[in-house]
């Protein structure tokens, strides 16, 4: 409200000069074409996959880049090799997540025929190749259906056209090794991830770099051999095309080691169809025993064994055949105990380092 001057005459109302209202104009200038596929470490147990996507700097390397399985076993047990079958359920582990991003322009992916590319990890649906996608980011999955290993399996996104056109490739290696760690008394796969757990976090650390990991309790591994870890082996070898085997553990699963190793060799359908390129214990200890663990696992092509001396109940000793590692002799392992040793950076270096030398992913 206006007030009054002294003379109480209200003054005239000033008029303002209306202001220039300034309109936000639509942007009319056309976007980029941008093309990122992100792949993803598979689908294994324990470990959440989603947790570890490929890095770019080696999603082409044939090695580090996305590994992936053959998918010859029966997931769904209806008698089907499933990369012959439609159906699955979810019990279907065997795909690989691939994340598609594409703006600035309609895209198509190209893919080799070892591959095939699925809207779902339960193969609802299957993506066309050379079909034109709208833009917009999708999750979809690839399964390898090819006989023949590969290590050049390259999924190709390529978004926009004429002059501008973006594209971006992943290479899948399909897995030749299959790698069974085995955890010690009381060690749980399930809580991969807690550094008290050294034999997993190596085992981690082997699926980050490419490999086909899988963790067990030592109780998934019978006396006999036999059991979930043998299961697993056996159907790596004998439906997913598996030609190397590579077998850790730490205390009394360096025990299961063995016992795992020894059941390998006896079952005749696995005679001559795979190497068992590997072998390492950490302080092994005879399965439910509290005796050194002293015997070479069957079949090995190279075992480690790395163990101390330090503790006076539980302790590893030398194993025949093997190369040995007493790191109660060296500088850096004078202090380790049974229950540190497999935490130890250097042991954990060592195993990784013979593996992937020698193991092909």
């Amino acid at each position: 409200m206006f007030g009054k001057n002294w003379r109480g005459v209200r003054p005239a109302r000033v008029q303002r000069r209306p202001r220039l209202a300034l309109e936000r104009l639509e942007d009319r200038s056309l976007m980029a074409a941008f093309a990122d596929l992100v792949a993803y470490r598979p689908v294994t147990e324990y470990i959440n996959y989603a947790n570890y996507p490929v890095a770019a700097a080696v999603e082409t390397d044939p090695k580090a880049g996305p590994g992936i399985r053959v998918n010859g076993d029966d997931d769904n047990a209806n008698g089907v090799a499933d990369f012959s079958d439609a159906a699955a359920t979810a019990a279907e582990n065997d795909l690989v997540r691939v994340d598609v991003n594409a703006s600035g322009g309609d895209f198509t992916l190209s893919w080799p025929d070892e591959l095939r590319l699925w809207t779902t990890s339960t193969k609802t649906q299957a993506v066309t190749e050379g079909a034109l996608y709208l833009a917009g980011p999708r999750t979809w999955w690839v399964e390898y259906v090819g006989a023949a290993h590969s290590s050049a399996a390259t999924l190709s996104l390529i978004v926009g056209a004429g002059a501008d056109v973006a594209q971006d490739d992943v290479t899948f290696h399909s897995f030749q090794s299959d790698v069974i760690v085995i955890g010690g008394n009381s060690q749980n796969p399930a809580n991969v991830g807690d550094p008290r757990l050294g034999v997993f976090t190596t085992g981690l650390t082997l699926y980050k770099q490419g490999y086909d990991v899988h963790l067990y309790s030592h109780d998934k591994v019978q006396s006999t051999g036999q059991g979930a870890a043998f299961n697993e082996v056996k159907s790596a070898v004998l439906k997913r095309n598996v030609d190397y085997v590579a077998i850790l553990g730490y205390s009394w699963g360096g025990g299961a080691t063995y016992e795992l190793a020894a059941g390998l060799k006896a079952d005749a359908s696995l005679a001559g169809q795979f190497q068992l390129k590997y072998t390492a214990s950490i302080d092994g200890i005879r399965h439910n025993t509290i005796s050194a663990e002293t015997r070479l696992p069957p079949g090995t092509l190279y075992h480690d064994n790395l163990f101390q001396r330090r503790d006076w109940l539980l302790r590893g000793n030398n194993v025949a055949g093997a190369v040995n590692l007493n790191v109660t002799s060296t500088a850096w392992g004078q202090s380790l105990v049974h229950t540190t040793i497999d935490d130890s950076a250097m042991v954990q270096s060592i195993i990784v380092s013979n593996l992937t030398t020698k193991v092909p992913a």
